[in-house]
C-alpha cells in the first residue's frame, strides 16, 4: 500500500498533490473493522450526520478505503461507506452479494466475482473425471454463497456432493472443536477422496491438524483465500494430508517492488509506520529468546529452539531499522501487492481526472465522494503499462492460476499448473506439472461407484452420479468403462451376457448338402428327366392324333411351363441372394399360370363338348392363343408391380441365440397372396370345367384327369398356407418346394403320363376307334342330306356344316352322337 501511493505521489500523474494514508489492522474481526471505519470518518457521526438524499452534506477528509481481505468484514464496513457512498475497494472479498449495486452501492474490488472461482473447481473437478465430492465451508457470507454457487455449478457439470458441511467462521468458536471431529468423521465414513475447502486459513490450519493426528488423507481443492497461505503450506506434516489443488488470483510483480522489499527505510520525518518497525525488531531486533538461542548454538547442544522469523544478521546489526535482507521477497504472496496496486492506481488516476487539465492540477481537495465514486467505476487505469477498468458491477475481471502443492519438498512449494479465463470460461491445465502425492502418482479416483467394466452398463441410482454395474443382456455389449447403455450386435453378431464383443453367428439357410434338400432336389430331377422324355415322345409323335388328343401344340406349352417351375425349384435351395429372392417367386407364379392356361383351353374344349353332348347348340368363338396369353399376361403385370413397389429382399433372422437365418422375405405378403390367389382361381376353373364334363361316356376321359390333377393342386396349395406361415426357420423355403413338386407331379401324373400311355400302348386302338368315329360321321352326313331333299335343304345343310365345325375342333373319339343307330353304338362300346 505505501508502495503504491510513493509512487503516484512520485510520479508525474497528480502534479503539486500528495496523497497521504491511514493503515489499520482490523485482526480479521469485524467488530474490530467497523470500530476502525468509523475512527476513519469522524465526520460520519452517525448522531449529528444523518444520510440524505443527494449525499452532498458531509466531505470527509478521507476519500477512499482500500480494505480488507474477508468478504464479511467487507459487507460490515460496507454497510457504513455505502450510506454515503465512500468509495470501497477490496483487494480479496469476492462475495457475490457484494455484486448487488443496490445493497453495496459504493463497492468496487480488484479480484473477480466468487461465481467464477466456484465455476472453475467445477470445471476443475470435472476435468479429472471426479463426480463424487465433499464440500466444508464456514458458516459467512463467503462461505454459504460459495457453497450455494458450487452446488449449482456442479449440477450443470453433473457432479454430485457427498456432504455438504459448515464450520464456524473464526477459531476461537466455543463449538470450534466439536464441529472438527464431526467433519472428521464424516470424512472418515465418506467414500469422496475429493473435498472443496472454502474457509481461512487458521481454520484450515486446524481441520489438517486432526486430520493428520487421525490419518486420513484426501485430495483437496483450496480457494483463494489459503491456496497460497504460508502458514498452512508451512504445516508440520503437511505432506500427510495428501494432495492439494488450489485457485489463486492472476497476478502481476509490480514494477520496482522487489527492490523497494530488499530496501526497507524508515519513514519520511513527520510520519510513523508501526508495522514496518515491528517486522524491523521481530527480523533484525537482539532479543532475549535469540540470544539464548545463540548461546546454546555456540555450547554445541544437539537441540536448540530456532526462533521464528529472526535473521543471521540479528544482533550483528547497529541499527535495526536500517538492516534488510531477502526474508519479505521470499516469503510473500505476490498477488497482494499487485491487487493492492491497482486499487491504489485506480484511485489516483480518478483523482487525476477531476482535479487536473493540462498537466495542472486544483489543489482543492474538498473533492465529493459521489463525484469520485462515480470516476472509479468508469475510469481506465494502468499498472505496468497494462490498461483495467471495472465492470458494472464495481468488479474485476482477471483470470484465475490453477497451483498445485508439492509438499513433499523442503520448504513446501506451490506452483502454478494451468488457468482459468473468467471471460471465456476456459480451464486449462498442464497435467504433467501435477503431483497428487500418491503411491503411483496417478489421479485420485472420486466416483460414487468404480467404473463399471466392459461387458457392463451403468444403472443409475436416487443419486444421479451413483449408479449400479449391470452385465449386458444376451445379444448386447459394451465395449469401453462406464457406457450408459449397452449396445445391440449387429445382425449378423451375437453376444452372451456380459459381453465386452460380439462374435459372428453362424449362418444358417436351407444348404444343399441338407440331406432333405437333396431329396428334394432328386425328386425335382427326377421330374425334369420325365418331363423331357415325354416331350422327345410327343415331338416324335407330334402328327398323331393322339398328340392331338392330348392339346396339340399346347402340350408342348405344358411340359416347357413344368419344367420353368423345376428349375425355379431350385432358387428354393441353396444361400438367397437379392436377387434370387426377387425372381423365384414370380417365376414359379408365371411358370404354373402358364401351365394352368393350358389346361384351361383343355378344360373349355371339354366343357363346351359336353354341353354339346346335352344338345346344346353352342359355338366357341375364341382365339386360345390370345386366351393364353391373357391369363399369363395378367400374372406377368402382378408380379412386375410387385417387384417395382414392393420386391422380396434378403431377411436375417437373429431369434436364435449364435444363429443367423438368412431367407427371402417376400417384401409384400399382400402380393404374394394374390400371385397364389390367381393360380387357385385358375385351377378351381378348371375344376369347374372338367366337373362339368365328367359324364362324357369315353374310356380315356380327359375331365377325370383335369379334375383330380385340380384337386391335388387346391389340396396341396391350402395345406401349404398355415404350415408356411408357421415355419420360421430354414425349411420355410423346403414347404414351398414340396408343394410345388407335389402341384408338377400332380399335373404330370394326371396331365401328361395318360396321354404318354395312349402314345405308346394304345395308338392302334385309338386308331380303329376314330376310324369308326368317321364312318360314323359319314352316316350321318347323308342321312342329313336326305331329310334335306324332303324339307327344307338349305336349314339342314346349315345344321349339318355347323355340327362339323364343332365337332373338328374337339377329339373324334370323344363325341357320342344321339342319332346314331343303337347298333353302331354297341360296336363303338365293344372295343
Amino acid at each position: 500500500m505505501i508502495y503504491a501511493i510513493e509512487r503516484i505521489n512520485n510520479s508525474t500523474l497528480l502534479p503539486g498533490i500528495k496523497l497521504g494514508y491511514e493503515i489499520y489492522d482490523s485482526c480479521s474481526d469485524v467488530s474490530k473493522a467497523v470500530q476502525l471505519t468509523v475512527k476513519l470518518f469522524p465526520e460520519l457521526d452517525a448522531w449529528n450526520n444523518l444520510p440524505s438524499c443527494n449525499n452532498t452534506e458531509v466531505t470527509p477528509t478521507v476519500k477512499a478505503v482500500v480494505e480488507e481481505t474477508f468478504s464479511e468484514l467487507s459487507i460490515a464496513i460496507s454497510r457504513i461507506l455505502s450510506l454515503h457512498y465512500i468509495p470501497q475497494i477490496s483487494t480479496a472479498s469476492s462475495a457475490p452479494s457484494l455484486s448487488d449495486k443496490l445493497r453495496f452501492p459504493s463497492f468496487l474490488r480488484t479480484v473477480p466475482n466468487d461465481k467464477h472461482q466456484t465455476r472453475a473447481i467445477a470445471k476443475l473437478i470435472r476435468t479429472f473425471g471426479w463426480n463424487w465430492v465433499g464440500i466444508i465451508a464456514s458458516d459467512d457470507d463467503y462461505g454459504c454463497s460459495a457453497a450455494e454457487l458450487l452446488n449449482a455449478y456442479f449440477k450443470e457439470e453433473r457432479i454430485c456432493t457427498a456432504f455438504s458441511k459448515t464450520i464456524p467462521s473464526y477459531v476461537g468458536h466455543p463449538s470450534m472443536q466439536k464441529n472438527i471431529d464431526n467433519l472428521i468423521s464424516e470424512l472418515k465414513n465418506s467414500t469422496a477422496n475429493v473435498v472443496i475447502v472454502v474457509a481461512k486459513g487458521p481454520i484450515v490450519i486446524k481441520l489438517f491438524q486432526e486430520a493428520i493426528r487421525m490419518n486420513i488423507s484426501r485430495t483437496w481443492i483450496a480457494t483463494d483465500v489459503w491456496s497460497t497461505s504460508r502458514e498452512v503450506l508451512n504445516m508440520k506434516d503437511i505432506d500427510k494430508v495428501g494432495a492439494v489443488l488450489g485457485l489463486m488470483f492472476q497476478a502481476k510483480l509490480v514494477e520496482g517492488f522487489t527492490e523497494y522489499l530488499q530496501n526497507l527505510q524508515p519513514p519520511p520525518y513527520g510520519a510513523t509506520n508501526s508495522f514496518l518497525e515491528e517486522y524491523k525488531n521481530i527480523r533484525f531486533g537482539c532479543t532475549k529468546d535469540y540470544r539464548k538461542f545463540l548461546e546454546c548454538m555456540d555450547s554445541l547442544a544437539k537441540k536448540c529452539s530456532p526462533v521464528k522469523m529472526k535473521s543471521a544478521l540479528a544482533c550483528k546489526v547497529k541499527n535495526v531499522s536500517l538492516a534488510n535482507d531477502d526474508y519479505l521477497v521470499e516469503h510473500i504472496e505476490w498477488s497482494t501487492p499487485y491487487r493492492v496496486s491497482l486499487a491504489v492506481a485506480a484511485i489516483g488516476q480518478s483523482l487525476q481526472n477531476i482535479l487536473c487539465r493540462n498537466g495542472t492540477c486544483i489543489k482543492n481537495m474538498n473533492v465529493s465522494q459521489v463525484e469520485l465514486l462515480k470516476e472509479i467505476r468508469k475510469v481506465q487505469f494502468f499498472l505496468n503499462s497494462d490498461p483495467y477498468t471495472f465492470d458494472e458491477n464495481g468488479d474485476f475481471s482477471s483470470g484465475y492460476d490453477i497451483i498445485n502443492w508439492h509438499t513433499l519438498l523442503r520448504p513446501p512449494v506451490y506452483t502454478a499448473v494451468g488457468q482459468y479465463n473468467t471471460s471465456t470460461s476456459e480451464l486449462r491445465v498442464d497435467e504433467t506439472l501435477l503431483f497428487w502425492n500418491t503411491k503411483d502418482d496417478n489421479i485420485p479416483f472420486s466416483d460414487c461407484n468404480k467404473p463399471c467394466p466392459p461387458g457392463y452398463y451403468k444403472k443409475h441410482s436416487l443419486i444421479s452420479c451413483c449408479y449400479e454395474c449391470i452385465p449386458c443382456p444376451e445379444d448386447h455389449f459394451s465395449s469401453e468403462t462406464d457406457m450408459t447403455e449397452c449396445t445391440k450386435c449387429p445382425g449378423h453378431q451375437w453376444s452372451n451376457n456380459g459381453s465386452s464383443r460380439c462374435e459372428n453367428r453362424t449362418v444358417e439357410y436351407f444348404q444343399r448338402n441338407n440331406p432333405f434338400a437333396i431329396t428334394l432336389m432328386s425328386f425335382a430331377a427326377f421330374a425334369i428327366l420325365l418331363l423331357l422324355m415325354i416331350g422327345i415322345v410327343f415331338i416324335n409323335y407330334r402328327d398323331t392324333s393322339a398328340i392331338k388328343d392330348a392339346g396339340g401344340n399346347y402340350s408342348y406349352l405344358l411340359i416347357a411351363s413344368l419344367l420353368l417351375s423345376l428349375v425355379d425349384t431350385g432358387f428354393f435351395i441353396g444361400q438367397p441372394s437379392d436377387i434370387i429372392c426377387k425372381i423365384r417367386q414370380p417365376l414359379y407364379g408365371i411358370g404354373f399360370t402358364l401351365c394352368l392356361s393350358c389346361i384351361v383351353i383343355k378344360s373349355l374344349n371339354i366343357f363346351v363338348a359336353f354341353q354339346s353332348t346335352k344338345g346344346g347348340n353352342i359355338h366357341l368363338k375364341y382365339q386360345p392363343a390370345a386366351l393364353l396369353s391373357g391369363l399369363t399376361a395378367f400374372q406377368l403385370c402382378l408380379c412386375l408391380i410387385w417387384i417395382i413397389l414392393k420386391s422380396p429382399f434378403v431377411k436375417e433372422i437373429d431369434t436364435k441365440p449364435k444363429v443367423l437365418i438368412l431367407q427371402c422375405d417376400e417384401g409384400s405378403y399382400v402380393a404374394f397372396g394374390m400371385m397364389l390367389g390367381y393360380t387357385g382361381i385358375l385351377a378351381f376353373t378348371n375344376f369347374i370345367l372338367a366337373f362339368n364334363g365328367k359324364k362324357l361316356q369315353n374310356r380315356y376321359n380327359e375331365a377325370w384327369c383335369i379334375k383330380f390333377s385340380m384337386l391335388i393342386y387346391l389340396f396341396v396349395w391350402t395345406i401349404f398356407i398355415p404350415i408356411y406361415i408357421n415355419t420360421s426357420d430354414v425349411y420355410q423355403s423346403a414347404v414351398q418346394v414340396i408343394a410345388m413338386l407335389a402341384s408338377i407331379y400332380g399335373v404330370i401324373a394326371c396331365q401328361l403320363l395318360p396321354s404318354l400311355y395312349i402314345i405308346l400302348f394304345k395308338r392302334r386302338k385309338i386308331r380303329r376307334i376314330r376310324n369308326m368315329n368317321n364312318l360314323l360321321n359319314l352316316s350321318k352326313t347323308r342321312i342329313s342330306k336326305l331329310s334335306l331333299e324332303n324339307r327344307n335343304g338349305a336349314f339342314s345343310s346349315a345344321t349339318s356344316q355347323q355340327d362339323g365345325r364343332h365337332n373338328s375342333f374337339l377329339p373324334q373319339d370323344k363325341i357320342n352322337f344321339r342319332s346314331t343307330k343303337q347298333t353302331v353304338r354297341r360296336r363303338h362300346k365293344s372295343y
